[in-house]
């Protein structure tokens, strides 16, 4: 009697090792997008507090804001995503950031000295992924 595995059982782990593998690297790479969105999603609700605090201080008005504004100025950091984009002024205000792959982007709108809206453009299936609409 010898002993050892035969080739046939050895050529069955190595397709079920590979079903399995097949089975978890999309996933993987789901959960990995969903935490670098995270990155992108900090840059957004922080310029979202300077653009709301500046709303409150300056009688009602986003008109003027350049995202320099408050405590937490400049503290972003930004591997994944780019720089937060800010566009509108006035009663509401726009923010965006891009995925640096150009994957997707990310956008928060403010209106009356809160979010009022989340949004999330370009790929759907990482957006529904990440949980923004």
């Amino acid at each position: 009697m010898h002993k050892g595995f035969t080739l046939i059982e050895m050529l069955i782990v190595i397709i079920i090792v590979a079903l399995l593998v097949s089975l978890s690297v999309p996933k993987y790479k789901t959960a990995m997008e969903k935490a670098r969105a995270q990155e992108g999603i900090t840059n957004l609700t922080l310029a979202a507090d300077q653009a709301n605090g500046f709303y409150m201080s300056h009688e009602g008005t986003y008109s003027g804001f350049s995202g320099n504004y408050g405590q937490g100025a400049d503290k972003t950091k930004q591997v994944y995503f780019n720089t937060v984009g800010i566009s509108g002024g006035g009663e509401s205000l726009t923010l965006s950031i891009a995925r640096k792959t150009g994957a997707y982007t990310l956008g928060m709108q403010l209106s009356g000295g809160k979010v009022s809206r989340r949004t999330c453009t370009g790929d759907t299936r990482l957006c529904d992924a990440i949980g923004w609409e």
